[in-house]
């Protein structure tokens, strides 16, 4: 609580009646004094307890069913005061950090009275893809004679989940209406399209098989559907594993790698499930699986795919000056009890301190135990496993998931967004950078040797690329 410029013109003017009254010897100087400190004190104990009894509800609505990047939000609030004291002040939405506002206003100045509903609404802009939280409202309230003002902080705060631009889903659907996913090579390996239309024969209808297939005509005479098939038609399911790691969610001076691998997951989800190729997705980081949805065709695939990829965590731009280094095991520091044990006034206690860590059992997650998993799942079902990844956590578990695919049958795709490329839009400026991205340039070539001898496809893709042009670079092979 702190006191206006009021209420210290009143302090002022009490202090100056008092010594008034003293040097004077005058008595009514003396009851203005008494009277003027009996109203400050009385009005600062009713303010104190008006704020020990604040109880407002604040309920917040985004009207906006699926909330863009950079995409205007209109959001609505309901403020009520259940409390019997009327509140005096100012009233503001706290804004998401970097949230831009686009139109009304999140501040308004108001007397809310006892038991009535003020309602207000603006529209704000997210920059950046990811969570936004919208803070606690803040109330800037004071007392009815203006002596006293103070903040507070009422409500809870409310999570705004920002999808990637809406341009994004727009060449999405661009794209998954003039392009196919294909593998071009040697016939041993079968295409994942193959537009032979030579009739078969007749099987069970399936959710998801295309309306023109149906044999209608036998639908009276079984009670159930029918489904043409034809030679050499198939469908690979694909499974899409994109890297949330830390890695991944720097962003340097350059663009964000996992807001363009956001961008091409959805995108090459849209193309795949666009030429009925069952698809799914999983998202993980160094400690576990985010999130993921089976291989699948439905109507509302696509639509769950693009939930989850809500999911992933933001870009992280670090502080100019500072650069994020990876925290290595050396300068992890021991735990506080085992560092007292093996101190050497307590070398006595080392092994009971030893003794008494007891051994948990890791629940880190890898490439190569979702792809086990997944072919477990599947026995005997050939399936494409695409990976969006920098390679700099998880390069162990690509190549291991890799050995799983060629010893299994199945077939893998790293995307590498290699990470030379994304730190800086400029060229080097000295000697040591030249050689760091020669010698960073030398360790992707042997990955790449590394997952091509385990016959897997491999493409290293910058924030130019685009989702059309490594679906053609795939497709005519360049990608092998």
């Amino acid at each position: 609580m702190r006191v206006t410029p009021l209420g210290n013109f009143i302090l002022i003017f009490c202090v100056s009646t008092a010594f008034a009254s003293i040097l004077f010897l005058n008595l009514s100087w003396a009851i203005v004094t008494l009277a003027t400190a009996g109203l400050f004190i009385f009005a600062r104990s009713k303010f104190a307890g008006e704020i020990e009894s604040t109880n407002l509800d604040v309920e917040r609505t985004i009207l906006d069913q699926m909330v863009f990047a950079q995409e205007p939000v209109a959001v609505k609030v309901n403020v009520v005061n259940k409390d019997v004291n009327p509140v005096y002040g100012a009233i503001e939405d706290v804004l998401p950090e970097g949230a831009e506002l686009v139109s009304g206003s999140n501040r308004m100045a108001a007397i809310l009275k006892p038991r009535t509903l003020v309602t207000f609404s603006y529209t704000v802009k997210l920059r950046r893809r990811g969570e936004h939280k919208i803070g606690s409202m803040k109330i800037e309230r004071s007392d009815p004679l203006g002596l006293f003002a103070e903040e507070q902080l009422v409500g809870k705060t409310t999570s705004i989940n920002a999808h990637t631009k809406k341009d994004s889903f727009d060449a999405a659907r661009r794209i998954g209406l003039r392009e196919h996913f294909e593998f071009a090579g040697v016939s041993r390996m079968p295409a994942i399209v193959l537009r032979m239309q030579e009739f078969d024969s007749i099987r069970d209808y399936v959710p998801g098989d295309k309306a023109r297939d149906i044999l209608w005509k036998a639908y009276p005479k079984y009670g159930k559907l029918l489904t043409k098939t034809y030679i050499k038609e198939g469908s690979l399911q694909t499974f899409i594993l994109m890297d949330c790691g830390r890695s991944m969610r720097i962003s340097g001076r350059g663009a964000s790698k996992i807001d363009h691998a956001v961008d091409l997951s959805m995108q090459l989800s849209n193309v795949l499930i666009g030429n009925y190729h069952p698809t799914g997705i999983a998202i993980f980081d160094e400690v576990a699986m985010i999130d993921k949805s089976d291989p699948a065709l439905g109507k509302h695939q696509f639509e769950n795919i693009v939930k989850i990829l809500r999911k992933a965590p933001e870009s992280i731009r670090p502080a100019p000056g500072r650069e994020e280094v990876p925290e290595t095991p050396a300068r992890v520091s021991s735990p506080p009890s085992l560092t007292r044990a093996i101190s050497p006034e307590n070398n006595g206690d080392f092994l009971a301190a030893v003794a008494s860590i007891k051994r948990q059992k890791s629940k880190t997650i890898s490439v190569d135990g979702i792809i086990k998993t997944a072919v477990a799942k599947r026995k005997g079902q050939e399936r494409l496993f695409i990976v969006i990844s920098d390679l700099v956590s998880c390069r162990d578990g690509v190549i291991a998931g890799a050995r799983i695919c060629q010893r299994t049958g199945n077939r893998m795709l790293v995307i590498h967004t290699y990470d030379g490329w994304y730190q800086r839009d400029t060229p080097p400026g000295s000697v040591e950078e030249a050689e760091g991205m020669y010698q960073q340039m030398v360790d992707s070539r042997r990955v790449e040797a590394a997952l091509r001898s385990l016959d897997a496809s491999y493409i290293r893709i910058g924030p130019a690329d685009t989702a059309p042009r490594i679906v053609r670079s795939v497709r005519r092979g360049m990608a092998k």
